[in-house]
């Protein structure tokens, strides 16, 4: 691992996404940093004396000149890129908008501040879900313009991220491609999956499944922030888990389907809105889509504190504590057991 940098002064988008929500709670608390300096159209959830908001549509054609000015003006040296989706959403046009034309808006307002460290938000699912994929990917593996439109949205990005490394060889960039996230604050896609009455799942696949708890994502943004690090990175948690265990564990009952009919049950209930499960994630609840950390961990020195089956409880036992009128802190419940390994291989529950 390479030496820390201290950056000041920090730029940010994607403020009121779930997990840079998190990462500027950190930010807020680190004495190190001085201002952050936040590009949206939407303010921040959460105050401090540091953050200064610049209100930025990133689709606009003006967004370029506008961030670059500012990160020239403000003496700018980092940059955290976290306006990218969690998973498929219902605008699916502005999704492509958002992720790929903002991309590529942000990527010139880096070149042309000279923004010494880039770090940018983006997730295992771009790897699709495919029945010939190996059990752990690792970073190199080729990504596929094919699947879902979510995915070769953030394959365009990652493309776009890939070229700006070539041509900018100052700025050191970290791509961090996390597990779903999940923890006691998380409502995104695959917490949603989780948290439904009647969970639908395909007749005869029992994939193993991966996450991140919500801590130890915000752990590895800081680190990839802090230390001039650069390259690709699976952020995963410690161990995977059945498909099937995951669902027991909530206590939901998993009613099983044929493919073409799990999708059309998907579709059914995300079009009469009685979900947010769009039928564009059921590959990912039939095939292996997991990913191998290892790398973060050598290079980046990330090794994650919580298991995926961690990540999941911390969740359900956190979800279950506010439907009686509790409030939950944001870190893990549950167990903090010590998982064995055998032979490379984290023991799967």
């Amino acid at each position: 691992m390479e030496n820390i940098q201290i950056h000041e002064r920090i730029g940010l988008t994607g403020a009121s996404s779930f997990l840079t929500t998190l990462v500027l709670k950190r930010l807020a608390e680190l004495s190190t940093v001085k201002e952050v300096h936040i590009f949206d159209i939407h303010s921040p959830s959460i105050a401090s004396s540091k953050f200064i908001f610049h209100r930025v549509d990133l689709t606009k054609d003006e967004a370029s000149a506008e961030i670059a000015s500012t990160l020239l003006q403000n003496n700018v040296t980092a940059f955290i890129h976290g306006a990218l989706f969690s998973g498929p959403t219902r605008k699916k046009s502005y999704h492509h908008e958002v992720e790929s034309i903002g991309t590529f808006h942000i990527l010139n307002a880096v070149a042309e501040a000279q923004i010494q460290k880039l770090v940018v938000h983006s997730a295992t699912f771009v790897y699709g879900a495919h029945p010939k994929n190996p059990n752990f990917i690792h970073e190199n593996y080729e990504l596929k313009m094919q699947g879902p439109s979510f995915v070769k949205t953030r394959v365009d990005v990652e493309k776009q991220l890939e070229d700006f490394t070539i041509n900018y060889p100052n700025c050191a960039v970290s791509l961090l491609r996390f597990a779903p996230i999940l923890g006691p604050n998380s409502t995104n896609i695959r917490a949603r999956y989780f948290m439904t009455g009647i969970v639908p799942k395909v007749l005869g696949y029992d994939p193993l499944v991966q996450f991140i708890h919500e801590d130890d994502a915000v752990r590895a943004q800081i680190l990839a922030l802090t230390n001039n690090i650069r390259g690709v990175f699976n952020i995963v948690g410690r161990g995977v888990l059945p498909l099937s265990t995951g669902i027991h564990m909530s206590g939901k009952i998993p009613v099983p389907f044929f493919s073409a009919v799990c999708k059309t049950f998907f579709s059914a209930g995300y079009s009469s809105r009685i979900w947010e499960l769009p039928a564009e994630i059921v590959p990912f609840f039939q095939f292996l889509c997991v990913a191998d950390g290892k790398k973060a961990e050598k290079e980046l020195g990330f090794v994650a504190k919580y298991s995926s089956r961690q990540a999941l409880k911390s969740m359900i036992e956190a979800n279950r504590l506010r439907q009686i009128g509790f409030s939950v802190p944001s870190s893990t419940l549950g167990e903090d057991e010590e998982y064995a390994t055998s032979q490379g291989f984290q023991r799967i529950y």
